[in-house]
């Protein structure tokens, strides 16, 4: 029987990669048997990751919201691969701010990052993908990486809530007019995940705006999960694994939340 999951002889690209769920997703689907370019600002970061993989890897420099940076990034791609099954945009940014204390200019960074580049990565990925599904047989696959705060509201996170709610329905948008190319576009909605993406914000407070601490801000966050935990990165990259597989072959203009049950209820 064939193995739904072999991801030998494809490409990958994943942003964001150095650190977190774009490390964990790289490591992921070059054990699945993918050629993966990591790409991240944290150049260093992608190069020591790159060593230790698998498969053959590459890293790239790569500044999400720049579409210079990104043409480079496929051109290299292209010529030196000469196909695309693969893109993952998970690079981004989580401004937690009360909606009276967040700036316009701190709303437009959040959708640079988070929005624009998303929209820059599928523009000037779609033409190598549209290419590697005609002349390779392949069935290319984009996933965008959302949030359950692109789908439930949160408080003091209306900047973030509307980036990954863009997201999700440009992602629909793109899934239907490219699925008679053979090119599948979902997007996975991570819950509350451990990373360090909360690692610039102000201490945690209570109810009654008291500081409290990061062990205590965890475990009242872990008592509104069903499961009764935080996630980790791999929870998620797993998930990708599955959505850049034949596995999921049918699945286009879909979201897969991964959030414990959070949403549930």
């Amino acid at each position: 029987m064939k193995n739904l999951f072999d991801l030998t002889g494809r490409v990958a690209l994943v942003t964001g990669a150095a650190s977190g769920i774009g490390r964990e997703t790289t490591l992921v689907l070059s054990h699945l048997g993918a050629t993966v370019y990591a790409t991240d600002r944290d150049e260093m970061g992608v190069k020591a990751l790159v060593e230790t993989l698998p498969t053959p890897g590459v890293a790239l420099a790569h500044d999400v919201t720049d579409a210079q940076a990104w043409a480079a990034t496929i051109e290299r791609v292209g010529s030196q691969s000469q196909r695309l099954d693969v893109l993952v945009n998970n690079a981004g940014i989580m401004l937690k701010r009360g909606f009276l204390e967040t700036s316009l200019d701190d709303f437009r960074h959040q959708q640079r990052v988070n929005v624009e580049s998303v929209f820059i990565g599928m523009q000037t990925s779609l033409p190598l993908m549209q290419r590697t599904a005609r002349d390779k047989g392949a069935l290319p696959s984009i996933i965008n990486v959302a949030s359950v705060f692109g789908q439930v509201a949160g408080p003091t996170f209306a900047a973030y809530s509307a980036s990954k709610g863009a997201i999700r329905l440009m992602s629909k948008a793109v899934a239907f007019e490219f699925a008679r190319a053979g090119i599948r576009v979902n997007t996975i909605h991570p819950g509350a995940i451990l990373t360090n993406l909360s690692a610039d914000w102000d201490p945690p407070k209570d109810a009654a705006g008291n500081v409290i601490s990061l062990e205590q801000a965890r475990a009242n966050m872990e008592r509104i999960i069903p499961l009764g935990r935080m996630g980790v990165t791999s929870d998620i990259a797993g998930c990708i694994g599955f959505l850049a597989s034949d596995a999921s072959c049918y699945m286009t203009g879909s979201e897969l939340t991964v959030d414990g049950g959070y949403t549930a209820i």
